[in-house]
This record gives C-alpha cells, structure tokens and sequence, in this order.
C-alpha cells in the first residue's frame, strides 16, 4: 500500500511539472478579443481586416492617443483615429474641421449661408464679396455692393402696375387701402362711425409702414372760398390727430386742404354736398 501511494504522489508531481514546463515554453493563453494585454494581442487575435490595433487599459481600440494613428488620419478621438476634432487641426487651405474631416470654406455659394457669411459668392474655395449678377448664380439675385441679394422688381409704388404696390421688391395687391371720413355741415368734430373707420386706417398703416399719406381736407361748395380753406384745413388736422393718438407718427400724416376745389358731386342738393364733405388719405 506505501509503495502505491508514492507511485500516485510521483506521478502527480511529474504531471504538474510538465504543465508548467508547457507554460513555460509556450507563454501565457492569450485573453478572448477585445481583451489584451498589448498591441500584439489585438492584431493576432482580432477579426480579419482587423484596425484595432492598440491595447489600451486592456481593451484592443484603434488608438490609445494621436501617436497611434496613420499621417491621413492623425488626430485619436474617442479611441478612432480622424482627420480632425476642431477646426486648429487643419491646415489653411481647408480651415474647418466638419464631421472629423478637414473642409474647404466652400465649395458651391450656398456654403457661405452656412458659414455665416450669406449673400457671398464662392470664389477659390473661399467666401467673397460678388463683383457682378452672373456670380450670384441666380436669376431672382443681383449683386448689390458686393452681396447677392433678391432682384428688386420695384423700387417704389410708381414702379407697379395700377392697382400694386410695392412690397419688399415686389409687386403686390395692397393689403390695405385708408378709408375716407365725412362730416356734418359747417363741422369738423369727428362722427362716432367715422372713428371706427379711422381705428381701422391706423392699423392699415401698421401693416405698411412704408406709406406716407396726404390727408385731405376737402369741403362742399357753399361758403366762401377762404372760409372752405379753413374748413378744410381743420377737418384734415382733426383725423391727423386722431390717427397720431393711435400711435401713427406725424412724419407719416401730411396735412393739406382744398376747401371746395376738388368735389366729387357737382350737383346742389344735401346728397351731393354730404360726399363732399370729406378727408381722403392718399398714398404718396
């Protein structure tokens, strides 16, 4: 029985020491991808076409830091190598780092818009100021002080046909047009119907702050003519203020009266005088 024993104690001692004599000669198993201990691990041990070739804090990556990656792709960023992470990584000729490539400040026009500098003409890759029309690349754009703009089809209301005015270089239907007022006889206090109409040519010239108006005062024909001029001077400054109290400025209100010179009902009877008796609001 003791001569048994010693044979399984030797035995399992010749076992043990030739294991680690395996070890000894053959190295350490290396650990399951992505593990590894250093770089060798990753290249040997990755899937074929393998890039992850630097072990860092034991996981294979692409790059540890910007040593680790090719002259195309220099810069390491979140453990990948890319052309670039900010703009200070790229030369001069292609000065924008854009989704980790090194870009052009531009290439068509559009790309000025995006850097911030609209209305520039691509010219050499660069954004530049445009010297004629024809750089702008579109019909509806014209070169104006070295910006590409839209084409002006007017430049006032007079530019129009009847019937437009002139909105943003364009020719439109007006949204709005001022109303006329009448008075009584011999009166130039404001009827409670005829604030309601000047409530609502206040807020037309809010909608176009372009128009300078002519208020007219005009009277019927009865009276004598330097009486009418008066007349009509006080109807014309009655609306003028009132429109000013709605928050129009004077600047935009010009005040005039014709007295009885301009009717538009030439018949002498209380219908025809009544249409008389008016302030229109002219667009000038």
């Amino acid at each position: 029985m003791k001569a048994k024993g010693r044979t399984c104690r030797a035995i399992g001692f010749t076992a043990t020491a030739l294991l680690a004599l395996a070890v000894f000669v053959t190295g350490c198993p290396s650990p399951d991808f992505p593990q590894c201990r250093d770089a060798d691990d990753c290249a040997s041990n990755g899937p074929e076409g393998n890039t992850l070739l630097a072990c860092c804090d034991g996981q294979c990556q692409e790059c540890c830091a910007d040593q680790d990656c090719p002259q195309e792709r220099p810069k390491c960023k979140d453990m990948r190598c890319v052309e670039c992470s900010e703009d200070a990584d790229c030369p001069v000729d292609k000065p924008y780092c854009d989704n980790e490539k090194c870009a052009y400040e531009c290439e068509i026009n559009a790309d000025c818009n995006a850097r911030g500098k609209p209305g520039m003409v691509c010219k050499e890759n660069k954004c530049q100021a445009c010297e004629s029309d024809e750089e702008c690349g579109d019909p509806s754009l014209a070169c104006v002080d070295g910006r590409c703009v839209p084409a002006c089809a007017c430049q006032s209301d007079a530019d129009c046909p009847e019937g437009k005015v002139c909105q943003d270089c364009a020719c439109v239907e007006p949204s709005c047009e001022p109303q006329t007022i009448y008075f009584d006889f011999d009166r130039y206090d404001l009827r409670p119907g005829d604030r309601d109409i000047l409530d609502q040519n206040a807020e037309c010239l809010k909608q176009r702050p372009e128009l300078i108006v002519s208020v007219e005062g005009h009277c019927d024909e009865r009276g004598t003519e330097e009486y009418n001029i008066a007349l009509g001077e006080r109807r014309a400054r009655t609306a003028k203020k009132y429109l000013q109290n709605l928050g129009i400025s004077a600047e935009r209100l010009r005040t005039i009266s014709y007295g009885e010179g301009r009717p538009v009902c030439t018949q002498s009877y209380e219908d025809c005088y009544s249409r008389n008796r008016r302030v229109d609001f002219v667009a000038r």
